[in-house]
């Protein structure tokens, strides 16, 4: 995975669960928390945008653990965060209609088109059977972090 990443929303408000017992290791619920946790360890930089942002705070209004907290705390940190909004030329617009990427979530592809390769990490069924054809023509991957 390249170390670019853009952490869809799906995947935040999963890990956004209240952590009152020890997690099982290995489980797909430990998985998120940890996603994030190399994002605090600089293991991944978080590609982020305006729009993804606000959606972060609508969909994950209060945060329910320290994993979640410190990922908003992060993505003011330019040494774990980079801002990217990118120009949506009709080309762009064509390869994701192309690869039937969801319309509703260009917002997410816009942010990790950078100019080099990158990764969104999604939960979402309809983005990931998009990742061929979205990394052939974007190079963009997009992948469940908890498989």
């Amino acid at each position: 995975m390249p170390d670019l990443v853009v952490v869809d929303t799906s995947v935040l408000q999963k890990a956004n669960a209240p952590i009152t017992v020890s997690v099982r290791e290995g489980s797909k619920f430990a998985r998120r928390p940890e996603l994030l946790s190399r994002i605090r360890r600089r293991e991944l930089r978080a590609l982020i945008s305006a729009k993804l942002l606000a959606e972060y705070r609508v969909q994950v209004s209060r945060p329910r653990n320290d994993f979640v907290r410190a990922f908003f705390e992060l993505l003011n940190d330019p040494n774990h965060a980079i801002p990217n909004w990118c120009r949506w030329s009709g080309q762009n617009r064509s390869h994701a209609s192309k690869c039937r990427f969801p319309r509703e979530d260009y917002h997410v592809l816009r942010t990790a088109v950078y100019t080099t390769e990158s990764t969104i990490l999604s939960e979402e069924h309809r983005m990931l059977v998009t990742d061929a054809c979205i990394h052939r023509n974007l190079r963009v991957h997009v992948i469940d972090p908890t498989v």
